[in-house]
């Protein structure tokens, strides 16, 4: 019961990623904002505008392929996306680099309470080549 209650409280960094794509799936853009680190936003102040401009398009599916722990504060997730961009639907692969941070940004170690993970970098990863039959 109690890792229940810990889960719910402290999401993995694959849950917290998860719910934050989800929301670019819903194009709630405020929500989303919320998730993104400060440094994202040079004027202090969140705006839906600048996540629109940082996630165009509309993501339809995603799928978590992969998690890796890098240090104590960080982990790489790979993720497999579909998502609508001018006109045409794109398939693609993304790394993103969650790190467990406090109320300033700062990251912490992971077991730290209080703490939320955050996408502070992605990168784009090739995408494999479809079999031949």
């Amino acid at each position: 019961m109690n890792d229940m209650l810990t889960s719910v409280v402290n999401p993995s960094p694959q849950q917290a990623l998860q719910a934050f794509l989800t929301h670019w799936q819903g194009q709630e853009y405020r929500a989303m904002a919320l998730f993104m680190p400060a440094r994202v936003f040079p004027g202090g102040r969140r705006s839906v505008r600048q996540v629109r401009r940082a996630y165009p398009g509309s993501l339809r599916e995603f799928s978590i392929l992969a998690a890796r722990d890098t240090d104590p504060a960080a982990t790489n997730i790979d993720v497999q996306m579909l998502w609508r961009q001018r006109g045409g639907l794109e398939l693609g692969r993304v790394r993103y680099r969650m790190v467990y941070v406090n109320e300033q940004d700062q990251p912490i170690a992971r077991h730290h309470e209080g703490g939320v993970w955050k996408p502070f970098a992605t990168y784009a990863l090739p995408v494999p080549r479809p079999l031949r039959a």
